[in-house]
């Protein structure tokens, strides 16, 4: 008789496990993890620096089914799903070109549902006489580096990484 309770009870337990295991497959959700920005250079000199500069901006993240938007000063600048990235650590990448047309602190976001990451950039005038400096002393820089002064040479090995 307990064989029988017990048996009873074991194909209870089976049944009321197996109306669990397929409510649960029904109502499971894509799995959301975190989403992060890099901003990197374009093809001038001053981009991501400057306004009418191109700017890269990519969202890296796991989640491949929810869509991304990347945002400037909360404005929307684009939105998309993302698409397998080869290469990198990342599953998933969406990316856009952004040309800043404001000068002063610019906050770029990217946001996938609840996820999201952000970068403050300082843009400068693209005609002010900063912007002049810059590109005069990264000419120099150059200069400097072609010819192996050994005096002025130790920001040769400068990288042309983005930002976080």
């Amino acid at each position: 008789m307990n064989t029988m309770k017990t048996s009873r009870y074991a194909a209870m337990g089976v049944a009321i496990a197996a109306a669990a295991a397929g409510l649960s497959t029904g109502t499971a959700t894509a799995a959301t993890g975190p989403v992060s920005i890099w901003i990197g250079p374009g093809p001038d000199l001053l981009s991501c620096k400057a306004t009418t500069q191109k700017c890269a901006v990519t969202a890296y993240t796991s989640d491949m089914s929810t869509p991304v938007t990347i945002t400037v000063n909360g404005k929307t600048i684009a939105s998309g799903v993302p698409v397998p990235s080869s290469g990198t650590a990342a599953s998933g990448q969406f990316s856009t070109m952004w040309v800043p047309q404001t000068v002063g602190t610019n906050t770029v976001t990217v946001q996938q549902g609840g996820n999201s990451d952000s970068a403050t950039l300082q843009i400068m005038d693209n005609n002010s006489p900063e912007a002049f400096a810059q590109r005069t002393e990264a000419f120099l820089q150059a200069q400097v580096c072609k010819t192996g002064s050994s005096s002025m040479s130790a920001g040769c090995m400068n990288g042309t990484g983005g930002v976080h």
